[in-house]
């Protein structure tokens, strides 16, 4: 259930803002490190959820993915991968059908808690909604939460035979990761969106760009701050406690391993917060980097997290020395036997 928001919007001045946030980073909140630790009732509920619940929820969760995908084909029949006009008319109920399937489908997973605070802001107002920290292959939920909101992607995955439909039922911006000129089209778009006054849905962008464990922000790339329109912040949280069956990290175990625990934890709980609308200055409309920065303090602050500037490029690194093997037989071979769950080991941090 939906809670109100401060109702007051924030417009900050090109000296950034008054935050808290430590620069500094230790080994318990370093982005790229995959921990879990559990206690002999904690592999004894896996195990149980592992051999009756997991299968019928791995079943309710393909069955009502296909039911999405079909809706999302329905809503964009007969049309061209990326319209000149929003959907309209007797699309928009399946696209709305759409969004509630997705949200059954995160049900049938184990995500029985969805929570939404504060108050969405119209595609008029906010043409961006800007989302961190970015840990998990199921954001997709929490953009559900949200009303399955465009994104910007690769046009490939416009095209693919499932998924493809959804891309375009949300009413995505596509790019051709080919084409360098890709970054310049996706903002000329975004503004000719922005300039209808809300006639088009609302895009999400998750400014980190790749996934981390969301023990720190992780620097923002300046895509989402382009274009120069107001953004409205959505953070993120999973609250599954002192367990972590979320987080996706290069370093960690694989999208398969992720979802093996997820689909054996009882219950898992994802809450949205939807934060007051951020109006930039004219000197961030002219400058993304400052408009970025000035976007990440505010949510840092909102999370409570420390920021980090460790990059792309360090989780490289951090990949390439590790090797870490991903596989979900390794995962749940130390989890059962060793009762906890360390990669990178801490050698790789000394």
């Amino acid at each position: 259930m939906a809670e109100a928001a401060e109702d007051m919007d924030y417009k900050r001045d090109s000296n950034g803002l008054h935050n808290n946030s430590v620069s500094d980073i230790s080994l318990n909140t370093h982005p790229f490190r995959y921990t879990l630790y559990t206690t002999f009732w904690d592999r004894i509920v896996f195990y149980i959820m592992a051999v009756t619940v997991a299968p019928i929820r791995l079943a309710l969760i393909f069955s009502c993915f296909a039911l999405t995908s079909l809706a999302a084909r329905i809503a964009v029949f007969g049309l061209p991968l990326e319209p000149d006009t929003p959907l309209a008319g007797w699309r928009l109920i399946f696209r709305d059908l759409t969004v509630r399937l997705a949200l059954l489908t995160g049900y049938a997973g184990g995500f029985f808690i969805q929570r939404v605070k504060g108050k969405q802001v119209s595609s008029k107002e906010a043409p961006i909604l800007v989302m961190a920290p970015h840990t998990s292959s199921i954001e997709i939920l929490a953009g559900s939460l949200c009303g399955l909101p465009g994104v910007v992607s690769s046009i490939d995955n416009g095209r693919m035979p499932v998924i493809g439909a959804i891309f375009r039922a949300c009413q995505s911006i596509f790019v051709e990761r080919g084409d360098p000129d890709s970054r310049n089209k996706a903002v000329a778009k975004i503004k000719k969106r922005a300039a209808t006054k809300g006639a088009w849905p609302q895009i999400i962008i998750l400014p980190e760009g790749f996934c981390s464990n969301g023990k720190s922000l992780l620097p923002f790339k300046t895509g989402a701050f382009l274009p120069g329109v107001s953004v409205q912040p959505i953070t993120v949280k999973y609250n599954n406690r002192r367990l972590d069956v979320t987080s996706w990290v290069d370093t960690g175990p694989g999208l398969i391993s992720m979802w093996s625990l997820l689909l054996c934890t009882p219950i898992t709980r994802i809450e949205v917060m939807l934060h007051p609308v951020y109006h930039p200055s004219d000197e961030e409309k002219e400058n993304p980097e400052l408009f970025a920065k000035n976007v990440r303090d505010l949510m840092s602050s909102y999370l409570k997290l420390p920021k980090t500037e460790v990059d792309q490029n360090d989780l490289r690194e951090l990949v390439k020395r590790s090797r870490p093997n991903r596989g979900a037989v390794h995962m749940w071979k130390n989890l059962l036997v060793n009762g906890y769950i360390e990669m990178p080991s801490r050698e790789y941090f000394s």
